[in-house]
């Protein structure tokens, strides 16, 4: 969902500025077509077999494959989505990077994901040195991919932040009169290790020896059922059952209800490549306690807290800060709601502007 979010989220108003007078071809797989609005701009769907969602399969067919459909539609630029260059490609790529997965063993459960994260980064490293222009979607993502390269020269390069639908803008508006429930925190991600909710439950803990009655609120899927168990293990070890709610999925609109009543938005996570629920909470003046070691850092910098990963004592003092001193919270409150409104897809979109010049190569 994320990746949708991201990638058609800059399709929509790249679309608005290059169509009728150029042509916009998407490749897509077969189940996750292109949204109408694009397609009725003028841009035309080309479906790709569901068969080659595996990456391993994916990729031999773009090295053996892709190559020749380029030629057969005339294309004169590619904009590859994976954050690699494709092989052999007849024509130069721009290439929009969103993920810092391979970056992070922390992240690498088994020996599977660590040879596939081993080859992301010798297809990043190459991306990284030829590709006509590399969009990254926070300066953090491209510190990683520079980390990795040292020694080797960059390709041109653009920060492209990661715009907020303005469904998300609309909805921040319609909430603004809601009151905001009393020292409550809310985390919102797909629930993996190492995200941190076992460092937020910790922390609320520790909140609640302190005498602050402090809620958390968790919302998203768990992709790891044993963490989840785990998750629920601790809040239980705790006794923190009036204290913790797993919400899981929720619908856009409770979505934006939980945004708007809750005192601060909290990820400890040791990867984001941008962090897209912590945009959003900026949209409705939720503050923002985050680590440092992660894109949050960077894109919500004047609306929070950030601080070591793994460190619940940290987690409870940032989160006791803005949960008890109101006009601390209503500062960094007002900044958030600032922050955010400069991220619209329009002014995002912006470094878009230079794929057209590889065509022509000025």
């Amino acid at each position: 969902m994320s990746g949708n979010h991201v990638v058609y989220g800059f399709l929509r108003p790249y679309s608005e500025s290059i169509l009728p007078e150029h042509e916009l071809e998407i490749l897509h797989y077969e189940s996750n077509p292109p949204p109408d609005d694009i397609l009725q701009q003028g841009a035309v769907s080309v479906p790709l077999s569901d068969h080659y969602r595996n990456w391993a399969k994916r990729t031999l067919w773009e090295t053996t494959k892709f190559p020749s459909l380029v030629r057969e539609r005339k294309s004169d630029v590619v904009l590859t989505v994976s954050g690699a260059l494709i092989p052999r490609c007849p024509v130069p790529q721009a290439v929009l990077c969103q993920n810092p997965w391979c970056y992070r063993p922390i992240v690498h459960r088994n020996w599977k994901e660590r040879l596939k994260a081993r080859l992301q980064r010798v297809g990043y490293s190459k991306a990284f040195q030829h590709a006509g222009l590399m969009l990254y979607i926070s300066d953090h993502l491209r510190s990683l991919y520079a980390a990795d390269n040292q020694g080797r020269k960059e390709c041109p390069h653009e920060i492209a932040y990661v715009g907020l639908n303005e469904d998300t803008f609309e909805a921040a508006r319609e909430h603004a009169d809601l009151s905001r429930d009393p020292y409550s925190i809310l985390s919102v991600s797909a629930m993996a290790a190492w995200k941190g909710a076992h460092t937020l439950v910790d922390a609320v803990a520790i909140l609640r020896k302190r005498d602050i009655p402090a809620t958390l609120r968790l919302v998203g899927p768990w992709p790891d059922s044993d963490y989840e168990q785990r998750i629920r293990n601790q809040v239980n070890s705790l006794k923190l059952a009036d204290a913790v709610e797993i919400l899981g999925r929720v619908s856009d609109e409770e979505l934006h209800r939980q945004y708007a009543i809750n005192q601060v938005y909290a990820l400890p996570s040791h990867c984001e490549s941008y962090g897209i629920p912590a945009a959003e909470a900026m949209a409705f003046g939720t503050p923002i306690v985050s680590t440092n070691c992660c894109a949050i850092a960077e894109i919500c910098q004047p609306a929070g807290l950030f601080g070591p990963v793994e460190d619940p004592q940290w987690t409870a003092d940032a989160l006791q800060e803005l949960l008890t001193n109101q006009t601390n919270w209503q500062t960094l409150s007002e900044a958030a709601k600032t922050r955010a409104a400069t991220l619209t897809w329009q002014e995002c979109v912006k470094p878009f502007s230079k794929i057209e010049r590889l065509a022509t190569g000025s």
